[in-house]
């Protein structure tokens, strides 16, 4: 029995080292604690198993009595004098099992938290809203085409096929003034976990382009540091979205060119994102958000993004979307997330820093700015060519 008992020190010791060192990640944020979760599981179930292996020997060794439990009425009744040391023990199993019980519970809240700020462009702010054109009601309806045989006629499909929605376009920026079709943000934030608001003045054309600055923010500002964002006035249903750019280096920092539809009364906002943090500039982030429920894939680019222009484009189309960077296919999501992708969405291109989502994006160093988001060419079509639009 102290053979035994030696040995449950040590298991014991074991569990308690490996279930703080996860809960100091979790409270440090890491996301890496989300990603361990299912393998906290696998072990809260089978330290569940060996306390229940502990109790039954405890019952067998007449430790505890099931008889005196039922018969007796005192609240302790059953529970008869321990072993020296097995009080230590049993205390020691049950802080294990609610550490890793309160690390799987944050962890489920610290990812939740994430995805849902990455759901919060500024298309949800009233004010934005206000200034924008009611899109139309009424959506052509496609042409209803008859095959001349059975043997022509298509497979059966999952639902009747909408509409395309959106005219192509390509925009170099080399005008004196932004085109009509773009709306640009200004005068308001995302949320308190994003250290900038967005701010007309901080779009500029030039030679090269469209530049959006992220620098201090004046005084009366509410956020420390103040960016840019613009997005299409009229939403757009299926199609190939693609951007020309050169991103900035810095932790903390967010590049994102996304497509986005609203809260819709109980439907969450969709969204299909192309994301490329400054503290990895060599990582694209692909994400799918359908109704509360992202799909997220980290690839790795061939280049630095923030060496020279490249061209990055999803194309989205019914039941499948694919990632395209300087026009070779990166990544593909199929069915799923991909096929309840339905809801019109604008075009949005944003440059925005966090403190507070620090896990995510990296540490933010304010006293660092400015910094600048190059965009040579942002170009839509219905459907991918094979072609990039901004050569």
């Amino acid at each position: 029995m102290k053979e035994k008992l030696e040995r449950l020190r040590e298991l014991t010791r074991a569990g308690l080292h490996r279930a703080g060192t996860f809960a100091t990640h979790t409270r440090a944020g890491l996301k890496a604690a989300w990603a361990k979760a299912p393998e906290t599981s696998r072990n809260a179930r089978q330290w569940a198993s060996k306390t229940a292996l502990l109790a039954a020997n405890a019952a067998r060794n007449g430790w505890i009595s099931h008889r005196d439990s039922w018969i007796q009425t005192f609240s302790t009744a059953g529970i008869k004098p321990l072993p020296a040391g097995m009080g230590g023990n049993l205390v020691a199993i049950g802080i294990v099992a609610g550490l890793m019980t309160t690390s799987l519970i944050y962890g489920d809240y610290y990812a939740r938290s994430i995805a849902d700020a990455r759901l919060i462009p500024s298309g949800e702010h009233p004010s934005q809203q206000q200034d924008l054109p009611e899109p139309e009601t009424t959506e052509p309806v496609p042409e209803e085409v008859t095959p001349e045989t059975p043997e022509a006629a298509p497979a059966p499909s999952a639902g009747p096929a909408l509409p395309q929605l959106g005219e192509a376009f390509v925009d170099r920026f080399d005008g004196e003034e932004l085109d009509e079709r773009w709306f640009v943000s200004d005068g308001w934030s995302n949320g308190d976990w994003m250290d900038n608001d967005w701010r007309a003045s901080q779009i500029a054309l030039g030679e090269h382009g469209l530049t959006m600055t992220m620098e201090q923010g004046p005084e009366d500002s509410e956020k420390p540091l103040a960016s840019a964002e613009m997005r299409t006035k009229q939403p757009i249903r299926y199609g190939y979205f693609e951007v020309n750019m050169r991103v900035p280096k810095g932790s903390g920092l967010v590049t994102g060119v996304f497509s986005y539809a609203g809260q819709d009364k109980e439907i969450r906002p969709h969204e299909i994102d192309i994301e490329i943090l400054g503290r990895n500039t060599r990582v694209l982030e692909a994400t799918i958000h359908e109704n509360g429920k992202p799909t997220h894939t980290k690839i790795r680019l061939p280049f630095d993004a923030a060496d020279g222009f490249h061209t990055y484009g999803f194309d989205w189309q019914p039941n499948l979307v694919r990632w395209y960077a300087d026009g070779k296919l990166i990544h593909e999501e199929r069915g799923g997330a991909a096929s309840r992708l339905s809801r019109p969405q604008e075009f949005i291109i944003h440059f925005w820093a966090s403190s507070q989502l620090s896990a995510w994006v990296g540490k933010l160093n304010k006293g660092n700015a400015p910094w600048e988001l190059h965009i040579a060419c942002t170009a839509y079509a219905p459907a991918y060519s094979g072609q990039q639009l901004c050569k």
